[in-house]
């Protein structure tokens, strides 16, 4: 058991005196955190917390608190206005004999989700991509442009469901600019019906992440389920977060974009509740009850990271520096008369011990960051022997999962707790 020692918001250092996460440490299930004063000075205490992977005895595991770390950027620039890159999308389409009354838009547009005037803008980008190389007037569209759009993203290797997304995305930028809107015609439907006839056969479902009742001491199982995936979840930073994560969605069976949405202002926790702020104009704050295990995940992940504001759901960075015995210098009288070695490799060196540093990031997470952490602790599951899967059947388990199979599961469950009643 390991002594987590607060320095001020900072950092805290965790001295370990039990072996890696690969010798023997306890899964999120029996992790069990305390918070034994409150401050700057506060100290905690965490229950099988060890050096992930380090591989190292006595490991020195530090977590830093969000922002005083920088953490690894993936890519450069800021984010993409998307409300002014659909006007400018919407513009270069207008034929000019339908001129566009840019405020008018705006305000068509301002009471939609961010995330869905990401989607619009995104799918009227491939359309003008389309247009573009054959010279066409985007808009207003005609049913036979449309069938040659969906023949086009056919032979591109799209999915049914992306270019049905796609048609959607044309009828409702149709609607706002005040024109028919051609993609509800039997003609065009019919295209996309056929379409969907031709990939039917193989096409992947996507699975749902039954909440199950095993866990490590129920033996293995042929579906991948969130027990499963929970039991698969460390009790360091990352896996505490990962649990977090997957019994929230699962317990109030939320979109991924309300997953990463969700603030510590959302949450009440002496009320043991969640407020999920509404996604469209006109709806109210949905209050949602939480289960126990749920509520003691979430106050594990927000001691352990020093949340105090912002974002729930973050970027863990982790950074591992193998252990280093020391060495005496070395005489140069010892050496043989064609000894090569450099001069650098000759003076004393110092001992270092192993250590683990942890960054918590100040962004939230992004929904493909939630599609590869659901991944990533199914894969940890089998490989740590949980799921009676192997080969082509775990690979096929692994590839119908996604951020979405909470939410799924979470409705699946419900059905069945509704036909045994």
């Amino acid at each position: 058991m390991g002594a987590i020692t607060a320095h001020g918001r900072g950092e805290q250092v965790v001295a370990m005196e039990e072996g890696g996460l690969n010798s023997g440490a306890r899964p999120m299930e029996e992790h069990d955190l305390h918070q034994a004063g409150k401050g700057d000075g506060a100290a905690f205490r965490a229950a099988g917390m060890s050096a992930a992977g380090s591989g190292e005895d006595d490991a020195i595991v530090t977590v830093h608190a969000a922002g005083r770390q920088s953490l690894p950027q993936r890519r450069a620039g800021g984010a993409i206005d998307r409300n002014a890159q659909l006007l400018a999308l919407v513009g270069s389409l207008a034929g000019s004999h339908h001129a566009l009354d840019a405020t008018a838009f705006r305000a068509a547009i301002a009471p939609r989700a961010a995330a869905s005037v990401k989607a619009l803008a995104s799918d009227l980008d491939d359309y003008a991509t389309f247009c573009r190389e054959r010279r066409l007037t985007g808009l207003p569209a005609s049913e036979a442009r449309l069938v040659r759009y969906i023949e086009d993203c056919e032979a591109r290797g799209l999915k049914p469901a992306t270019a049905a997304r796609r048609l959607a995305s044309l009828g409702a930028v149709h609607e706002m600019l005040g024109c028919a809107n051609p993609a509800v015609a039997d003609r065009v439907r019919g295209t996309l019906l056929a379409m969907k006839g031709r990939a039917k056969a193989g096409q992947r479902q996507l699975a749902a992440l039954r909440s199950g009742d095993g866990g490590e001491g129920a033996g293995q199982g042929r579906a991948i389920t969130l027990a499963v995936l929970l039991a698969a979840c460390e009790a360091d930073p990352p896996g505490l977060r990962d649990a977090a994560l997957l019994s929230l969605g699962s317990d109030c069976g939320l979109r991924v974009s309300q997953l990463v949405a969700l603030t510590l202002s959302d949450l009440a926790l002496e009320a043991e509740e969640l407020r999920i702020p509404p996604r469209k104009g006109g709806e109210t704050v949905r209050v949602v009850p939480l289960s126990a295990d749920t509520l003691r995940r979430l106050r594990a992940w927000i001691a352990a990271a020093d949340l105090r504001e912002g974002p729930l759901f973050r970027r863990v960075a982790v950074r591992r520096v193998k252990a280093r015995s020391g060495a005496d210098a070395v005489p140069l009288r010892k050496l043989a008369w064609n000894h090569r070695q450099g001069e650098g490799r000759l003076g004393a060196r110092m001992a270092r011990p192993a250590r683990v540093d942890y960054a918590i990031g100040e962004q939230a997470l992004t929904a493909a960051a939630v599609r590869a952490i659901v991944k990533g602790r199914a894969r940890r599951a089998a490989e740590r022997g949980l799921v009676a899967l192997d080969g082509a059947g775990l690979e096929a388990a692994i590839a119908g999962l996604s951020g979405g199979s909470m939410r799924l599961g979470f409705r699946e469950d419900r059905s069945a707790e509704e036909e045994t009643r």
